[in-house]
């Protein structure tokens, strides 16, 4: 009897651990597919982040060339525009200092003139004071 309870006993031993060992490696099994699931959800999604990222950084490359085209642009406009502007300002300035040159020399003429004209006449008297007669 004692054996018999000894090989009953050994027998449910031998079902506990195949029971044990089944339930080990249906959780290996099942731990192994979460971690392929897993892993290849992580792929995908890092696939998924790159193309993103790619695209995102092409778009960013166009834009920054637009932009940087169009303000290139914008200020080779402003450029010819103050260009032309300082032109016309020169040539202004340029017309202005010889009209002012023109006229300072005119006054300073007809002041010499009129000045000549002042001394000429104060000689005349001078004389005419001094020796009573005009020259």
């Amino acid at each position: 009897m004692a054996e018999n309870l000894m090989t009953a006993l050994m027998e449910k031993i031998r079902q506990e651990h195949k029971s044990i060992a089944e339930e080990v490696s249906q959780l290996f099994r099942e731990t192994h597919e979460f971690l392929s699931a897993t892993t290849a959800n992580r792929e995908e999604l890092a696939k998924k982040q790159a193309q993103y990222l790619h695209q995102f950084h092409e778009n960013l490359e166009q834009t920054t060339h637009e932009f940087l085209t169009e303000t290139t642009k914008e200020r080779f406009a402003q450029a010819q525009a103050q260009a032309r502007f300082l032109q016309e300002f020169y040539q202004e300035l340029e017309q202005t200092t010889h009209e002012f040159l023109a006229e300072t020399a005119k006054n300073r003429t007809e002041q010499a003139k009129a000045q000549r004209q002042y001394l000429h006449q104060f000689r005349q008297d001078l004389f005419a004071s001094i020796f009573g007669t005009h020259i």
